[in-house]
């Protein structure tokens, strides 16, 4: 009896003791989820641009006509713009003089969506 009695004291003391220690804890808590970056109006994906690029990208387009020389060095801009991974496999600037200029701006927003810039 005389030994429970003096565990039950210590365990006291203990409480006693240590209670106020966790008030010096670090930092607070917060319950709620972080909220996610609010969405610029501007920063939203022009689908029908986005799909056409993927059409032109896979090659799935019907094929346009365009000057040679004023595509390809856009095309190569944007070969340039792939990651390497993906620039081994793709060759955009075979597609030089086979793209209108509406299919040519549309692969280029779809290469800038799909491939942001890192950095």
């Amino acid at each position: 009896m005389k030994n429970l009695r003096h565990q039950l004291i210590l365990l006291a003391m203990i409480a006693v003791v240590g209670s106020p220690l966790s008030l010096f804890a670090s930092g607070t808590y917060c319950a709620c989820m972080p909220k996610p970056p609010l969405r610029v109006k501007g920063a939203q994906v022009d689908r029908d641009r986005y799909d056409l690029g993927q059409k032109v990208y896979n090659e799935k387009a019907a094929p346009g006509q365009g000057d040679v020389a004023a595509q390809r060095p856009r095309l190569q801009a944007l070969q340039a713009q792939l990651p390497e991974s993906v620039a081994k496999k793709k060759d955009l600037t075979a597609m030089a003089g086979k793209l209108s200029e509406q299919q040519l701006s549309a692969l280029e927003y779809y290469v800038q969506q799909r491939y942001p810039k890192s950095k």
